[in-house]
């Protein structure tokens, strides 16, 4: 077994260390002790259906069970990256799966070697109709390094309206492998309040 870390390292997140004095008759010594600041897009992270208003099905971080995300299958849709701005048809992902089987956890490739998670432009995005088989499909939870276009044209919308999760800003998909089956763990703290959209750290097993 070997075990690929897909989570990006955190870039953007501040830093305050504090030192704590520790005293006693028996010992002395220095705590340390770390405050951090950042935002919920900083990593990778688990967007649930609420963090679109209009989609909210009630979940978010204080009510989901850690154990549900935990070690689960998943089948991997390879895509050769290409020149230019465009979206993925739902053809294209057909003909990736073929004599595959689509599971409840999908991860999408399609943008080659990316070791930092950071995609600056939306030039390649999933088309409706590719939305739309994922949800046929009974797709719960999507990986991918390909969402929305520059257009807007609301694919979170139509993937969380379906109970569609999605685990956004990974590193490192290149590494999976495409002809042997794997689990993924979606590791999180148990943040209080109706957060639904979430830090996260992702790991492949193979």
């Amino acid at each position: 077994m070997s075990v690929i870390n897909l989570t990006p390292r955190f870039n953007r997140a501040s830093i305050f260390t504090e030192r704590l004095p520790l005293k006693s008759p028996k010992t002395e010594y220095t705590g340390m002790i770390y405050h951090f600041r950042y935002g919920s897009m900083e990593t990778s992270y688990l967007d649930l259906p609420g963090h679109i208003a209009e989609t909210d099905d009630g979940r978010h971080a204080g009510n989901i069970d850690l154990r549900e995300f935990f070690r689960r299958e998943a089948a991997l849709i390879r895509l050769a990256p290409r020149e230019g701005e465009y979206a993925i048809s739902a053809a294209e992902l057909e003909k990736a799966m073929e004599g595959k089987c689509w599971r409840e956890w999908m991860v999408i490739h399609a943008l080659g070697v990316c070791d930092d998670g950071y995609v600056p432009e939306r030039r390649v995005s999933l088309s409706m109709e590719a939305v739309d088989l994922i949800i046929r499909k009974g797709v719960k939870v999507l990986f991918s390094d390909v969402w929305e276009s520059r257009r807007l044209e609301g694919v979170f919308l139509r993937l969380f309206d379906s109970g569609v999760s999605t685990v956004c800003n990974l590193a490192g998909l290149h590494e999976l492998p495409g002809d042997r089956e794997f689990k993924l763990t979606v590791s999180f703290l148990p943040y209080p309040g109706e957060v639904t959209q979430i830090p996260v750290s992702v790991l492949a097993e193979i």
